[in-house]
């Protein structure tokens, strides 16, 4: 009998001691389930990888908005997507990123406005002078329907449209006198990234619009071989236009954003849960760059005011409804190429 005992009680031992370990794995296996469908990690998201390329530095907002995007998605998806970013032109440069992205031979790129309007003219509507009043208005553009329009007007081009990522609005520079009025700016040549719109914008201004390479225009100031420069207040500051220009006038006149796209076939071919990762994770790396780009204009128009290098002045209200009113046939002349739906919307924002 005790030999029996012993045989049973040795069985009920054993099975409950395989009970509490089949149920203690269990426990785990679902603690992990848990954790891991309240950080979106797991075999919700397939293994893959994917190509980030742009032609900006790692440390400029947009450098700083591909790593947030980065970041965000490997550590949501549990590692399961990796994230390669390429900046600085290192995998595609200007000229042939849109062209790979298509090929899909990268997923995701950010090229400028200016360059899709070549898909479309609408993404031009940023080079139209004083579209937008400030910040607040343009990111209530892009941010709501009308924003997403204009994403969508990429499409059949085997692209999908997914965000806009700030550059900051311009402003003008010169060595010869203040600019308060379009007068003032008659006889000046003025650099910069050429286009159409912008050449008839100078026209307009009786200016001449001179395209020079940004990395060309600092030697072109200090000759002589124009007088002025438009750009954003980080690029006038790092730059150093203040040791080659005595006026800098604060007209936040146009705006070059950043599109990012990705390829829209590879985008199409994802599964629910991983498109809603990539669009959360493109909302946050926008979110660091509009942050970014707001602190670095702060402290580039700071550092110029305790440079005390060059002359500032603001345009009031009744000045810039002045430039308005004389840029008026060019805005009329260039929007009706644009989708009047976007300009109304932009109008209405305005109000």
């Amino acid at each position: 009998m005790k030999k029996k005992f012993g045989f049973f009680q040795a069985a009920a031992v054993s099975a409950a001691m395989v009970g509490f370990l089949i149920s203690g794995c269990g426990s785990s296996g679902s603690q992990n389930a848990a954790s891991g469908n309240n950080s979106g990690t797991g075999s919700d998201y397939p293994k893959m990888e994917i190509k980030f390329s742009h032609v900006a530095a790692p440390d400029t907002p947009k450098g700083q908005s591909a790593l947030k995007f980065k970041e965000f998605v490997e550590s949501k998806s549990g590692g399961n997507i990796s994230v390669k970013v390429y900046p600085n032109g290192q995998l595609y440069g200007d000229n042939d990123e849109i062209e790979a992205l298509q090929a899909n031979n990268v997923q995701f790129i950010a090229p400028s406005s200016a360059k899709l309007g070549g898909f479309d003219k609408s993404f031009e509507l940023f080079d139209l002078p004083f579209l937008f009043k400030d910040e607040k208005h343009l990111e209530a553009f892009e941010d709501g329907q009308a924003g997403k329009q204009l994403l969508s007007k990429v499409n059949s081009n085997n692209m999908e449209g997914l965000a806009f990522w700030p550059n900051g609005f311009k402003h003008i520079t010169n060595s010869k006198r203040p600019i308060a009025k379009p007068e003032d700016l008659k006889g000046l040549k003025i650099r910069t990234h050429g286009g159409e719109i912008i050449n008839d914008v100078y026209t307009a201004l009786g200016a001449a619009s001179t395209k020079l390479a940004f990395n060309e225009t600092y030697q072109g100031l200090q000759l002589g071989t124009v007088d002025g420069q438009e750009n954003s207040l980080v690029n006038i500051e790092t730059q150093k236009y203040e040791e080659v220009q005595k006026y800098l006038t604060l007209t936040n006149h146009a705006r070059s954003e950043y599109v990012v796209v990705t390829n829209k076939k590879w985008w199409d071919g994802l599964n629910a849960k991983t498109k809603d990762l990539l669009t959360q994770a493109m909302k946050e790396a926008t979110s660091v760059g509009r942050n970014l780009v707001e602190k670095e204009e702060k402290e580039a128009l700071d550092n110029i005011k305790k440079h005390n290098k060059m002359q500032i002045h603001q345009l009031t209200p009744e000045e810039r409804q002045t430039f308005l009113k004389t840029l008026k046939p060019v805005s009329e002349k260039w929007g009706k190429d644009i989708d009047p739906n976007l300009l109304k919307a932009i109008d209405e924002l305005a109000k």
